[in-house]
């Protein structure tokens, strides 16, 4: 949905603005865009951006400041404090809003208008998280000395401010990232320069902001991977810690929870033994090492004959070779002996599978086994949490369905998908091992 509103600033002069991603039958985070000097709200790079953010959940307000696009005022009128008044004009219009959540409110700014975002962000109570690509910020460092909520910087190495936003860095306390886009200019010439700088954003709102899902409902893997990072926040940066996810689904979950830590990303193949008259209700797993873990109350229930059993073990050990060959480009897992293992996956029922993986992983000579996933049935989860040294697990519903059930979006993921998102986490660690922030 996308709709032009107009409203007046302190000096009287009509605003308009565009509000996209308002849904009125919810609530929604809401992100307010300061575009930088001679722009405007249809800025093709803050649309971009507030396309991403409206496709994982949130409300966007594209604003023309002062002497800009369809707003009223002249050149005389254009500063960094008038477009922080004009950001305050466009908060005070917010509150007003069915659909918004007054609580959940980030600005992302771009050049002059990251400056002026700053400014904002030091003393206006209701942002709650900020955002500054590209933002000149010398005469301004003294702001971010004073800012009190999370901070993230997103900078193209070849921009002509970069030692500036290194010093804007420096000054700035408490929650603060920054991402540097190799090659990237200050204008983001290339398209896939402001896609990545659109995944950064999006992310670092999502991780801050949060998005409205319900009670016990995850919009998606990702949304499930930002909220279970939450509570490993401990181990982020910390240099024996590894991530490894179950695929296919638990890759979306498990890369997310990997990029908020900052720390490596890999996969371990575990594959689920099922019934030859309902598959999905697993009988058993067999893990990429061999190591098969059989439950043995429901093949005693079922009746299940050993021919099945060893036929269905083979063909899932032909399913793991071709996953390997598909997914492995580094060769090999990498080093799990003496790491502390996270170990994610979307949401678990029987636990077969997670049995599988963590009798493998302990086999290994690691330090240390967490499991995180977003939902389990109670059984469930208090068995799983016998078996390794700390459990998270984010709800956990006494008339538990089925994984998909907690989840508005469930859709599958293909191996396209998987590849993708290791090949990512390869090249993010990469870019780490010559010195880029991300």
């Amino acid at each position: 949905m996308s709709e032009k509103v107009t409203f007046k600033n302190n000096k009287g002069y009509r605003l308009a603005a565009t509000m996209i991603g308002l849904n009125k039958g919810a609530i929604r985070p809401v992100v307010v865009f300061a575009h930088g000097l001679n722009s405007s709200k249809e800025s093709p790079r803050n649309v971009t951006i507030a396309g991403g953010l409206v496709e994982r959940g949130f409300c966007c307000f594209l604003l023309d400041f002062t002497g800009h696009g369809e707003s009223e005022g002249d050149v005389s009128d254009i500063s960094v404090e008038q477009f922080a008044l004009d950001i305050g004009a466009s908060l005070d219009y917010i509150e007003s809003v069915e659909g918004v959540d007054p609580v959940r409110i980030g600005i992302c700014g771009s050049s002059m208008g990251g400056t002026a975002a700053l400014v904002r962000a030091t003393f206006d109570n209701r942002i709650k998280a900020v955002v500054l690509r590209s933002a000149p910020a010398e005469g301004y460092f003294e702001y971010a000395g004073k800012i009190q909520i999370p901070v993230l910087i997103v900078q193209g190495d070849r921009d002509p401010i970069l030692k500036e936003s290194r010093i804007l860095y420096e000054h700035i306390p408490g929650d603060k990232k920054l991402v540097l886009i190799k090659g990237a200019d200050h204008l983001y010439s290339r398209e896939e320069h402001i896609k990545e700088a659109r995944e950064a954003i999006g992310q670092w709102f999502s991780e801050r902001l949060g998005l409205d899902t319900g009670p016990g409902t995850f919009r998606d893997r990702r949304d499930a991977g930002v909220r279970l990072a939450n509570p490993l926040i401990n181990y982020k940066d910390a240099k024996d810690v590894l991530v490894l996810a179950l695929p296919r689904g638990g890759v979306v979950t498990g890369y997310e929870i990997a990029s908020r830590l900052n720390c490596p990303f890999d996969v371990i193949i575990v594959r689920k033994l099922g019934l030859p008259w309902q598959p999905e209700l697993a009988i058993g797993a067999v893990a990429e090492t061999g190591r098969v873990v059989l439950n043995e109350s429901i093949l005693s229930a079922y009746g299940v004959s050993e021919e099945y059993l060893e036929g269905e073990i083979a063909r899932q050990k032909i399913e793991i070779r071709r996953r390997i060959s598909l997914y492995r480009k580094r060769g090999k897992i990498h080093d799990l002996k003496d790491k502390v293992i996270i170990l994610a996956d979307d949401g678990v029922a029987t636990g077969a599978t997670m049995k599988a993986a963590i009798s493998t992983l302990k086999a290994e000579g690691i330090k240390r086994l967490v499991v995180a996933v977003p939902v389990a049935p109670p059984e469930t989860a208090a068995a799983l949490r016998q078996d390794v040294d700390e459990f998270i697990c984010l709800e956990t519903p006494r008339d538990f369905m089925a994984v998909g059930a907690y989840y508005l979006d469930f859709a599958q993921v293909s191996d396209e998908e998987v590849v993708e998102i290791l090949e990512k986490s390869r090249l993010r660690e990469d870019a780490q091992t010559h010195g880029f922030s991300f």
